[in-house]
């Protein structure tokens, strides 16, 4: 994609505003969305957004807000033209080392849990806290494995679709470092793997 079409690409996704969920149903709440579409309406064009920024937004929830699935596909088109306009500044850049060392650290990050054995890759839920399925969790990961040694093509969209059963308790992951390592797949699939 041409830096100009990724400009005007992003200009129509930031005009853009997600489906509204039926009245009955929750989505996220509208004013939570409209407020950061319109930080990043201002704040992509002077460069102070990142695609990290919008892979973490989170929002309230209301019901007849804006449609998730909806929302989360915008917002991963946003965070996609961001991510390949950063991978061109990165790699237009004299000195790439930055670019390199933040690659190579995800590469290792996720490799060294990859690595792990089924039902050992992430800390177990606490109490009755809900974590996810470990079996479900520990297929993405063999499906990443693959992916990385090139057996098989899985798309970011892909890691962000994933759904988990849920499981409480010790027979489940906790929640939060299977996200977190799930954000770091992306970020080396949109950034870096293009």
């Amino acid at each position: 994609m041409s830096a100009g079409l990724e400009g005007v690409s992003l200009t129509r996704l930031l005009a853009e505003r997600p489906a509204r969920a039926p009245r009955l149903r929750r989505g996220y709440r509208v004013a939570d969305v409209d407020l950061f579409f319109d930080h990043l309406r201002t704040a992509v064009p002077a460069g102070r957004v990142a695609s990290a920024q919008v892979r973490a937004v989170g929002f309230g929830a209301q019901f007849g807000g804006y449609d998730v699935a909806d929302t989360d596909d915008l917002l991963a088109d946003v965070e996609d033209v961001l991510a390949r306009r950063e991978r061109a500044q990165a790699l237009a850049q004299a000195d790439q080392r930055p670019y390199t060392e933040r690659r190579a650290a995800l590469g290792a990050a996720i490799a060294g849990r990859l690595r792990e054995g089924r039902g050992d890759r992430f800390p177990r839920a606490r109490g009755l806290r809900r974590g996810y399925r470990p079996g479900d969790v520990d297929d993405l990961c063999e499906l990443l494995a693959d992916h990385f040694r090139g057996q098989v093509r899985l798309s970011a969209a892909d890691v962000r679709g994933a759904l988990f059963r849920p499981r409480r308790g010790g027979r489940g992951y906790r929640e939060a470092p299977v996200d977190a390592f799930l954000d770091r797949v992306v970020e080396l699939m949109v950034t870096f793997d293009r």
